[in-house]
C-alpha cells in the first residue's frame, strides 16, 4: 500500500493460523491477502510451506506535484514466501511501478533507467518493503517477533500508538518492527515504525498486579499496571518535529467468563516535549466476548486532554499529520495546539467466520469526537467468500472533521477465475507531502491479473 490508508484485516482473520498471509504492495493498497490457490494444502499445520505469487497490470497514479497529472505505470509484484508452521514465517516481495505515460510534469529522466519510479526506492527506508513479513516465536507467548508493513497497529490498549498506517505516505514504503516478550508478572513490548530509520519508536510494560501478590490462579490476568512511551524523530520519509508522548493506566477485570469479558479502564498520559508539557486523563470500559462464533470487542472512553497532547497520538492518519495535522496545508501535529476539553471515544470490532469453509467478515471502526466541535474516525470493512474465491476490504480514515477535514478511502476487489489465477482491481486517495510541508491529493486506480502456487 504505498500510499493509501488501508488495513490488512484478511490477515486478521487468519491470525490463528500458521498460514502465510499474502500482502501485495501495490500502488493503491497494501492490504489484501490473495485468495487461497487451489495448490496450496489447506488447513495443514505440518512441515514447511512454500509460496509464489505474481500480479501484473496497469495503474494510473499522479505524479505527486502540485498541478501535477496523472501517468500511467504497468504495475508488477512478485512475492516468495515461506510458511514454519507457528512459530516462523518469512515473505519477500518487490512492488515494481514502471513508468509507460510520463504526464506533465516529466519525470521520467530521474526514474531508474528512466523506467521504475525513482520515489519508491530513493531513500534506505523504502528498502524495507521488500520484506513483506518476517515472523519468528509468537506474540502472545513468551517471545515474538514480527517484521511486515503497519497497517492497523496498535500497542497496548492504543493510549499512545492507535491503529497506526505507515504506508500513509505515498513516496515512503518503510516495515515496521514490533518485538515482545514474557517474564514472569511482566510483559514488555517494543515497537519501531521503521526498522531502517530514525522514526517513531515506543515501549509498553506491562505488570500483572494478581501474579505478583498472589499464587491463586483467580487473580491471574485480574489487575493490570502498563506503562508506555513513544518518541518519533522525524527523520525518514520527510523531516518533521520531533515529539514525545507517554501514559501510565491500569486496568480492573470487573468479569471473566468463557465467553465474556469486561474490564474498567484509567489512565493519564502527557506530551514531554518542551512547550508542549500538556496532560490528559481517560475513563473507560472494555468488552470483549464471542458468541456462536462472532468475535465482539468494544471500548468506549471519557477523555479530558487538549494542547499538544491526545490520546492514540500515533493514530490512524499521523504519516499525513506529521506534516498537516488537519486538512493540507496546516500546521504539523506536533505543533498543532488544540482546546483542553473532554472528547467521548468509541472502538468497535465485530469478526465472524468458522474458517476457510465459510464467509469471514471483519467490520472494525474508532471514532472520537471532541466536545470543542471535531471528529475524527477510522472504519473498515473486508470480508471473504467461502473458499477464498471473492475477496473484497474497504477502508476510510477521516481527520479533522467539524475543522478543516481530510479524508482518506481505499477499496480493493479480487476474484478467483481459474485454480491458479484471479483479477482485481482497486481504487484509493493519496497523498504527497511536499517540501514546504503541505500534502497534494490524488486518486490512484488500477486492475490486473494474478497467478500464485502454494505447496507444503
Amino acid at each position: 500500500m504505498t500510499g493509501a490508508p488501508f488495513v490488512a484485516l484478511i490477515a486478521l482473520l487468519h491470525s490463528q493460523s500458521s498460514t502465510i498471509e499474502e500482502v501485495p504492495n501495490d500502488a493503491q493498497q497494501e492490504t489484501y491477502s490473495a485468495p487461497e490457490s487451489s495448490g496450496s494444502a489447506e488447513g495443514s499445520s505440518e512441515g514447511i510451506g512454500f509460496r509464489a505469487l505474481l500480479e501484473v497490470g496497469p495503474l494510473s497514479f499522479p505524479s505527486g506535484t502540485r498541478g501535477g497529472e496523472q501517468d500511467l505505470f504497468g504495475y508488477a509484484y512478485p512475492s516468495l514466501g515461506v510458511d514454519g508452521g507457528e512459530d516462523f514465517a518469512f515473505m519477500l516481495g518487490a512492488p515494481l511501478r514502471f513508468r509507460l505515460l510520463d504526464n506533465a510534469p516529466k519525470q521520467k529522466d530521474q526514474d531508474y533507467g528512466a523506467w521504475l519510479r525513482r520515489e519508491d526506492w530513493d531513500e534506505r527506508s523504502d528498502y524495507g518493503q521488500v520484506v513483506r513479513l518476517l515472523r519468528i516465536g509468537d506474540e502472545s507467548g513468551r517471545f515474538g517477533l514480527r517484521v511486515q508493513p503497519f497497517l492497523e497497529e496498535s500497542l497496548g490498549r492504543g493510549y499512545l500508538v492507535n491503529r497506526y498506517d505507515n504506508q500513509l505516505n505515498a513516496n515512503y514504503h518503510p516495515a515496521g518492527g514490533t518485538l515482545s516478550f514474557t517474564a514472569g508478572p511482566a510483559r514488555v513490548q517494543l515497537l519501531a515504525s521503521d526498522v531502517l530509520a530514525a522514526r517513531i519508536f515506543s515501549g509498553e510494560l506491562l505488570l500483572d498486579i494478581g501474579r505478583i501478590v498472589s499464587d491463586s490462579e483467580g487473580n491471574f490476568d485480574r489487575y493490570l499496571v502498563r506503562a508506555s512511551a513513544a518518541h518519533d524523530v522525524g527523520e525518514a520519509g520527510g523531516v518533521t518535529p520531533e515529539a514525545t508522548v507517554a501514559s501510565v493506566g491500569a486496568e480492573f477485570a470487573m468479569y471473566k467468563g468463557e465467553r465474556l469479558r469486561s474490564w474498567a479502564l484509567v489512565a493519564g498520559g502527557a506530551r514531554l516535549n518542551e512547550g508542549a508539557q500538556d496532560v490528559g486523563a481517560l475513563l473507560g470500559v472494555a468488552f470483549e466476548g464471542n458468541f456462536k462464533g462472532t468475535q465482539i470487542s468494544v471500548t468506549a472512553q471519557g477523555r479530558r486532554q487538549g494542547g499538544g497532547f491526545r490520546f492514540g497520538y500515533f493514530g490512524a492518519g499521523y504519516e499525513l499529520a506529521r506534516f498537516s495535522a488537519v486538512g493540507l496545508s496546516e500546521e504539523p501535529q506536533s505543533d498543532q495546539r488544540v482546546p483542553q476539553d473532554f472528547s467521548g471515544y468509541l472502538e468497535l470490532s465485530i469478526a465472524r467466520g468458522d474458517g476457510p469453509d465459510s464467509t469471514e467478515v471483519v467490520a472494525s471502526g474508532a471514532v472520537e469526537y471532541s466536545a470543542f466541535g471535531r471528529a475524527d474516525g477510522d472504519l473498515s470493512l473486508s470480508f471473504s467468500s467461502p473458499g477464498g474465491t471473492s475477496r473484497g476490504i474497504a477502508r476510510v480514515v477521516v481527520t479533522g472533521l467539524g475543522d478543516k477535514p481530510r479524508y482518506s478511502v481505499a477499496a480493493e476487489f479480487r476474484q478467483r477465475v481459474l485454480p491458479a489465477m484471479y483479477v482485481w482491481g482497486s481504487g484509493a486517495t493519496v497523498h504527497f507531502p511536499q517540501p514546504d510541508g503541505t500534502l497534494v491529493p490524488g486518486v490512484s486506480v488500477g486492475a490486473g491479473v494474478g497467478v500464485d502456487f502454494a505447496r507444503r
